[in-house]
């Protein structure tokens, strides 16, 4: 069990519009491919479990999602737009159908994925996802207050809520790991934290998020808050959906929802897992995807 922020292969291709999408590659390159498309910030150099994906037997693209490490941002980032650069990619590489899992914030493009490419998207795994802000009623009072203000302020008046979000994010460059260890994970994310791969896993992704300054991030908010544009409930493909069962930042009542509203899923709650479990149940993740 040992995580990575060294791939195999670290890419880089010009989309059709002339930006730049980067692209990792992990374990078995010559194995059945599976997509990780990673958190809010995050970036393409990540892999939770090296010896768990080559003993799978799974070649694992990781991607830069535009604004994050050396992809170029994207002007108007919504989930569905972002399915245009996936598309590109899968095609430069010939990608046969496959797995997409989004952990965390990337859920909500792995789940846009699935819904607009059903013939490509085998199924979709959610790795401590949060649900769409489309919930229930009461659904955004499962978060923090300040995230919760931010919201609806972009529902108020969007001109304000993009600019409350750019300055909430404008101080994330340079080593933003100091930041995120210094007790912003879950308290039950210690044990994991406290492994020398995880560590050195962790500050490697998110530095590598910060490049760009905080673009990456501030677009990722502003396309969470603007919602996805579709349904979960018209997505096709069958998802996968694990949750730690004391992660302090997604709230059960998040699985529970998307469980109602989709079709095909499975939902797997690791008892003792904060936010970043997959970097213990990598290998049972992989073993359930089709």
């Amino acid at each position: 069990m040992k995580a990575s922020a060294i791939p195999e292969l670290d890419r880089m291709m010009e989309l059709a519009d002339g930006r730049t999408l980067a692209w990792s590659e992990w374990g078995d390159l010559g194995g059945r491919p599976v997509v990780l498309l990673s958190g809010t910030p995050g970036s393409r150099l990540c892999c939770p479990d090296v010896d768990a994906t080559e003993a799978a037997g799974v070649r694992l693209i990781t991607i830069d999602r535009p604004g994050y490490g050396r992809s170029d941002p994207r002007p108007g980032l919504t989930t569905l737009s972002w399915v245009d650069d996936y598309v590109e990619l899968v095609d430069h590489l010939a990608l046969p159908p496959c797995p997409v899992v989004g952990w965390s914030g990337g859920g909500a493009y792995a789940l846009a994925s699935g819904y607009r490419l059903p013939g490509r998207v085998t199924s979709v795994g959610l790795a401590a996802t949060p649900g769409p802000m489309t919930g229930p009623p009461g659904f955004l009072d499962d978060f923090s207050p300040e995230g919760r203000a931010n919201i609806e302020l972009f529902r108020r008046d969007r001109a304000a809520g993009i600019e409350a979000i750019a300055r909430r994010r404008e101080t994330f460059r340079g080593e933003v790991w100091q930041g995120f260890s210094a007790g912003v994970f879950p308290e039950a994310d210690a044990p994991l934290l406290a492994r020398s791969d995880v560590q050195e896993t962790m500050r490697t992704y998110l530095n590598e998020s910060a490049r760009q300054g905080p673009v990456g991030w501030v677009d990722d908010d502003i396309a969470e808050a603007t919602g996805d544009g579709f349904s979960i409930a018209e997505i096709q493909p069958e998802v996968h959906i694990w949750i730690g069962g004391v992660d302090d930042w997604v709230p059960r009542s998040h699985a529970d929802h998307m469980v109602e509203m989709i079709p095909r899923t499975t939902l797997v709650s690791f008892p003792s897992g904060g936010h970043l479990f997959p970097f213990e149940h990598w290998a049972e993740m992989l073993a359930a995807l089709r």
